[in-house]
């Protein structure tokens, strides 16, 4: 069948001729070899597309964009398939974009676009609730975005891992689970973890926070004003960390948290920090081409290496700290020593992001932007081998202490984890030493104190339920007891009045069978009689019926003869008439056989003649012969009628013998009736005894019950004694039931504490935003001194160029006296005293001059970005309106058209009577239309204020680009125009 065009999401095979497909808008379609067969509509609760669809045996299952699955069973009714139930995913309201079914159809597995993988048990959902908790995760949850840093320890078998979905995770690479996750509000750009496993820090959009890892949560203790930090960095022995603000390095103090130095340096952003093995260098690389290694002793820089061409993206060095591997933008891996490239190594056209170097400083390993994973011979040659890992460009890679695994995330956010094997077979430093990963955890004292107070309260009521327990018991047995008791005398007392009534019943039941003996006795006497009487006197009858009927055979027979005798005497005569005549004629015949042409015609009318004479005479025979036999058939159907009343009689009379027979049965069934209630009795009186018994096995059971419960009580004070030895984990579940008891209170303060922090937030942003306006019109007051300034230095630059112009034709002169000493000389003379006015004096800037220049300048060209920023995010949220507003004038078009049409329509068409069936009258049509061309005006002025707007700030533009700023001090060199400001020119810094 023809269809309007449709998006088609998903399709699924339920047989081999027939297929499911889902479409975007809801709906399910039903195809049976080529014919579509049903049209499932979505409902208007549904969500607006299905993104994957399974089939299984009851029915199907498809997967929507909001994070719920719908059930189908199959149905007899003409859409073949009727929704059953509807369930959905917590809190993950996000498209389901597969579906995959366990082949015995009890387990249901979705992956949602958000890389999570969830279970839903498909057996149990006809007595599941959609408001439950019916989805858990296949293993664990997952990042749901890019990953954007990893970072391992040394003292546990951990790796923490943060992203743009806001989360932190630690991850146990031992047991390949899942230790500790956590949400914040913050984008987490970089992370690092302490040597010890105890300690995370954490680069965030908007801070730098140092968090502990305490037993069942990351908790942070020390906020830094770093926004932002890409690149975060614990050093080796775990006392100092580096985290980047743009191009500045801050180094801190891990345990006091206290600023040491900062190492400034880099013109662009740094992009990696790598700390040498004893802590005392620090080498880092930025997006300006910079390599610089820093010694930690005094702050400074002790060796660099610039490459303006490459950006570099990570650095690596040695443990001796003297050799440094680098990548950048020119796909090559850098070797580094003594601030000179000593060596380049392509990598096959690969952009590389990440390198890495084990500590033992023997395999070094690096990552791509296509996601794959190289692992490089060393001492560094040209050899590697590739490993695809990522479909995405490799973000971070970190190695463990032992050098035993190598750890890559990815945009793709996953976490990779390869196992590394040394081709030579020399033993990794986990082989060789052998040292234990570290069991201890950090615990608050609020929360120790806190759970002993919780295991002294549960101590306590032990102990309270332990008594209360014993106390029931004793309760019990004695209301047990007591009830044996009334339960014994009762059915003793039962069971004699069941015999006495069995007696009873058994006298009443002799007597009964007596008397009804001697009726049935009685009743067989007299029937006896009457069944003798009766069948001598139909005998008698039957006797002259037959009889009669003999002497009606006997006339019939007589009858017969007659008729037989008559009908042979006619045939004979009438064959004698015949065989005359035929004589006669033929003896006539020989006669005039010579005259036969003569009297042929006689001869013709003669042969009618014996026709219709023969004819005549067979006739009166026949119908003679029909007479009697009729007269004689009525009389034998007179005969017979009485012959069948005579058995009719006999009938009746079989008919009430039979009834006499019939009430002699149902005496007999009354007497086994009587007999079954006898044994029924007699059962009853067997099962009463049965009970009696059931009733004494159950004392038996309940007095080893109750021997059982003194044991289970001996048990439990065994068990009692070695709660002790459980301390942690009541404490987890202690923590766990007081979550689950105190849930509300806690959500309550949380959004109090989140109300506060938007409340915080929200006045942070209107002093940000009087900042802002400040700052702007500071900006704009610059620009304009900038501008004076630009045409002053241009007045000055046309004024030497007149100058130099008036030099060059006075020099020219000169020129002509070269042959002539003297005159030469006074010429010169005089070409000196009229241009130089002043005598020279030695041109020197002083070194803070230009150092206070440099700063300035690198302060306006941040300005003069931020400006160009802030200019460009104003005009997309210019455009962004502009848009919004032409679609909703698209839209109240759109309204007015159709108003018009339906007024049209309403014009055209018949007036609906008063009172209307519902519709709308033509002043309503044309007051909504009215009201509609109101607004579409308001839109269309306020369209035309937001181009005038965004024409004076392209004018604006314009006028800033055609009078560039001027406002910084005179150099010796003239500066390039900046990005944005000039066509066809790119800005590139010059060397200070």
């Amino acid at each position: 069948k023809r269809r309007e065009p449709q998006n088609y999401q998903c399709h699924a095979w339920l047989s081999d001729d027939r297929v499911v497909v889902g479409t975007d808008t809801g709906d399910l379609l039903v195809i049976d070899g080529v014919e579509l067969k049903a049209f499932i509509p979505r409902a208007p609760s549904d969500s607006n597309s299905i993104e994957s669809i399974v089939g299984f045996s009851k029915g199907l299952v498809t997967g929507s964009d909001d994070g719920s699955i719908a059930i189908y069973e199959k149905s007899d009714e003409k859409d073949l398939y009727k929704r059953s139930k509807v369930f959905s995913i917590d809190s993950n309201a996000v498209k389901i974009r597969h579906l995959a079914l366990s082949h015995t159809e009890e387990q249901l597995i979705c992956a949602t676009e958000n890389n999570q993988l969830f279970s839903f048990a498909l057996s149990n959902a006809d007595i599941m609730k959609p408001d439950d908790r019916n989805f858990d995760f296949l293993a664990t949850s997952f990042h749901s975005g890019q990953v954007t840093g990893v970072d391992t320890c040394i003292r546990k078998p951990l790796v923490a891992t943060c992203g743009l979905d806001k989360s932190v995770r630690i991850w146990n690479y031992v047991d390949k689970t899942l230790e500790l996750s956590k949400y914040f509000n913050e984008e987490a750009h970089s992370i690092a973890f302490h040597p010890s496993g105890l300690h995370l820090l954490v680069g965030f959009s908007d801070k730098m926070r140092l968090m502990n890892v305490v037993m069942d949560d990351i908790r942070p203790f020390k906020e830094f004003a770093v926004k932002a930090c890409r690149e975060c960095r614990f050093s080796n022995g775990g006392h100092m960390f580096a985290a980047v603000n743009g191009n500045t390095i801050n180094i801190f103090a891990t345990y006091t948290c206290e600023n040491l130095g900062n190492l400034r340096g880099h013109n662009g952003k740094v992009r990696s920090v790598c700390w040498s093995a004893d802590d005392t260098m620090l080498v880092s690389c930025g997006m300006d081409g910079a390599a610089y290694e820093w010694s930690l002793k005094d702050f400074k820089r002790v060796g660099e290496s610039v490459l303006k061409s490459c950006n570099y993206t990570s650095a690596v060095c040695t443990p001796d700290g003297k050799t440094t591997f680098a990548v950048g933008t020119d796909k090559k891996i850098k070797e580094i020593s003594e601030s000179n490239i000593v060596k380049e190594h392509d990598a096959s056209a690969q952009l590389l992001t990440q390198v890495v170097l084990s500590h033992s400083g023997r395999m070094l390993f690096t990552g791509a932007e296509n996601g794959a994973v190289q692992s490089w011979k060393f001492p560094l040659s040209h050899e590697f081998q590739e490993y695809q890992c990522h479909s995405r460009a490799v973000t971070r890679m970190c190695m463990t202490y032992d050098d035993s695994h190598l750890f890559t995330v990815s945009d793709d956010g996953c976490l990779l984890m390869i196992d590394v094997r040394d081709k030579e077979m020399r033993a990794s430093k986990r082989d060789k030493e052998l040292l234990a990963f570290s069991e201890e955890i950090l615990v608050t004292k609020s929360d120790l104190d806190e759970k002993t107070a919780q295991m002294s309260d549960l101590t306590n009521k032990v102990e309270e339920m332990r008594t209360h327990h014993g106390y029931q018991m004793r309760l019990k047995d004695k209301d047990l007891k007591d009830k044996i008791t009334g339960l014994t005398d009762k059915f003793t007392a039962e069971l004699e009045g069941e015999k006495m009534r069995y007696e009873t019943l058994a006298a009443e039941k002799n007597d009964m069978e007596m008397e009804y003996e001697d009726r049935i006795k009685n009743m067989d006497e007299r029937h006896a009689a009457a069944t003798q009487q009766m069948e001598a006197q139909y005998q008698h009858k039957i006797m002259a019926e037959v009889e009669r009927y003999q002497q009606l055979m006997e006339e019939k027979e007589l009858l017969n003869e007659r008729w037989d005798e008559q009908n042979s005497l006619l045939v004979e005569s009438h064959e004698r008439l015949v065989q005359e005549l035929t004589d006669e004629y033929e003896y006539k015949l020989q006669e005039e056989q010579l005259a036969l042409q003569r009297i042929k015609d006689e001869k013709e009318e003669l042969m009618r003649e014996l026709e219709e004479t023969r004819k005549q005479v067979e006739d009166d025979a026949d119908h003679e012969i029909e007479e009697l036999k009729d007269k004689y058939e009525v009389k034998l159907a007179a005969e017979r009628e009485q012959s069948l009343r005579l058995k009719g009689e006999n009938g009746i009379m079989r008919k009430k013998f039979h009834a006499q027979l019939k009430e002699i049965e149902d005496a007999k069934d009354d007497n086994k009736h009587l007999a079954a209630k006898q044994k029924e009795l007699y059962a009853n009186i067997s099962m009463l005894e049965k009970e009696i018994n059931g009733l004494k096995k159950e004392i038996r059971e309940r007095d080893e019950t109750i021997g059982d419960k003194e044991k289970r009580i001996y048990d439990l004070k065994k068990k009692n004694q070695e709660l002790e030895k459980f301390k942690f984990v009541l404490d987890y579940k202690i923590k766990e039931l007081k979550k689950q008891i105190e849930p509300r209170e806690l959500e309550i303060a949380d959004m109090k504490q989140q109300i506060k922090e938007m409340d915080h937030e929200l006045e942070r942003y209107h002093k940000t935003n009087s900042n802002l306006e400040l700052t702007i019109s500071d900006n704009q007051l610059k620009l304009e001194g900038q501008q004076h300034e630009i045409l002053k230095q241009r007045a000055q630059i046309s004024q030497v160029e007149n100058t130099l112009k008036r030099y060059c034709n006075d020099l020219h002169a000169v020129i002509q006296y070269i042959t002539e000493p003297k005159q030469l000389k006074e010429a010169v003379k005089a070409l000196y005293q009229k241009h130089v006015l002043e005598p020279p004096a030695g041109a020197q800037v002083d070194q803070d001059i230009q150092k206070e220049y440099n700063r300035q300048r690198d302060y306006l060209e941040k300005t003069v970005d931020s400006l160009k920023r802030k200019l460009s995010k104003d005009m997309d949220l210019h455009k962004t309106d502009s848009m919004r507003i032409m679609q909703e004038n698209v839209a109240l078009i759109k309204e007015i058209n159709e108003l018009r049409r339906e007024i049209k329509a309403l014009k055209q068409g018949p007036r609906p009577p008063a009172g209307g069936n519902g519709k709308e009258t033509p002043g309503v049509a044309s007051g909504r239309g009215s009201r509609a061309v109101t607004s579409s005006v308001e839109a269309a002025k306020e369209i035309e204020m937001q181009r005038e707007e965004i024409r004076r700030l392209r004018t604006r533009l314009d006028d800033v680009e055609r009078n560039p700023i001027v406002n910084r001090p005179t150099s010796r060199e003239k500066l390039p125009a900046m990005e944005g400001f000039s066509e066809g020119r790119e800005s590139t810094p010059t060397p200070n």
